[in-house]
């Protein structure tokens, strides 16, 4: 089976490379996957650049997210057919062929929920969730703040945001993402490009501010969403897409009472029983299915393509996932 793999942690269009490696084959209670679709996140790309919070031992496959069918069953396993489709939680190694897999990691797909979708299910769509639905102490009609707004997760939060009553303030770069991101349902795009980002959000929260903020970016984009909040607010840093720390104002954290703290969605896995993680899961394929959530996609490239696929997933101004497939 194809694989792509990689020795030593570097820029991922240098250290990665195709590989044929054995097909795997499923012991007890395991299931084997033929993966057909898997997503290019950032958290892909610090892990084969070895600057993720959490690395594998090398060598290694790359990749957290994928759609596949049941290809074969281990021994003892029940509840599952070959052909099913299904995603994965691995923890790791989604971009190959075929992947093995315990029978218990698996949550299925329903019908009308496409393969680009559905190998979106577990990052972003659950990141975007558990920081809007739990993280954040929001109630109806409640603004929330956030960074690369024009990203994948971004239009995701807008997306829920709206179906749970929350008012969004987006931050982008790029003057050409505002229109596109207020016909998609946010309540204010702003271009930091465009003059003091601070009081055009105090304007538009009639002088209050957020109550919360996402941040993926760090550096100054992530100061002024810090600024941006309401006293006592809470903002959530998810990401360094700028490689630049957060400039933290010793006075305004005191006098304003407010929190920054991290998110990562690793964390979340590991400390929350799995009957709740389940429910996550399904409340998500279900607004999925329902066409109330709608991961975008930009482009797709096979396996072999992997070099050009790096490279358009690192683009700025992409309006959606680029997938690997085959």
């Amino acid at each position: 089976m194809r694989a792509l793999r990689f020795e030593k942690f570097g820029p991922p269009a240098d250290v990665l490379h195709l590989e044929d490696l054995p097909l795997p084959q499923p012991r007890s209670n395991q299931v084997r996957l033929r993966l057909t679709h898997r997503p290019i996140n950032p958290s892909d790309l610090l892990t084969i650049s070895g600057e993720y919070g959490r690395l594998p031992r090398l060598p290694a496959t790359p990749g957290f997210e994928a759609v596949g069918r049941v290809e074969a069953l281990g021994d003892e396993v029940t509840g599952w057919n070959t052909g099913a489709r299904v995603v994965p939680l691995t923890g790791g190694g989604t971009w190959c062929e075929s992947i093995v897999v315990n029978a218990a990691a698996l949550v299925p797909v329903p019908d009308n929920v496409s393969d680009q979708a559905a190998a979106q299910l577990i990052a972003n769509p659950v990141t975007a969730w558990v920081m809007l639905e739990e993280e954040l102490n929001l109630g109806p009609g409640d603004w929330v703040l956030q960074t690369a707004a024009g990203s994948t997760l971004g239009r995701l939060v807008i997306q829920l945001a709206r179906l749970r009553g929350y008012r969004t303030i987006n931050l982008v770069r790029r003057r050409e993402q505002v229109d596109d991101l207020l016909a998609l349902g946010a309540d204010a795009v702003f271009a930091t490009a465009d003059g003091d980002v601070v009081a055009r959000i105090k304007q538009v929260t009639d002088g209050r501010g957020a109550s919360g903020a996402l941040d993926a970016v760090g550096g100054e984009m992530g100061g002024q969403a810090l600024r941006g909040l309401r006293p006592g607010g809470t903002m959530l840093i998810y990401g360094m897409l700028s490689g630049e720390p957060l400039p933290l104002h010793n006075g305004e954290m005191l006098f304003r009472g407010l929190t920054a703290r991290g998110f990562w969605l690793t964390h979340w896995f590991q400390q929350t029983p799995p009957a709740q993680v389940a429910a996550t899961l399904g409340a998500l394929s279900q607004l999925m299915a329902d066409g109330e959530l709608v991961p975008p996609v930009e482009a797709e490239y096979d396996l072999a393509e992997f070099r050009a696929a790096m490279a358009h997933a690192e683009r700025p101004g992409r309006q959606g996932k680029v997938l690997l497939t085959g």
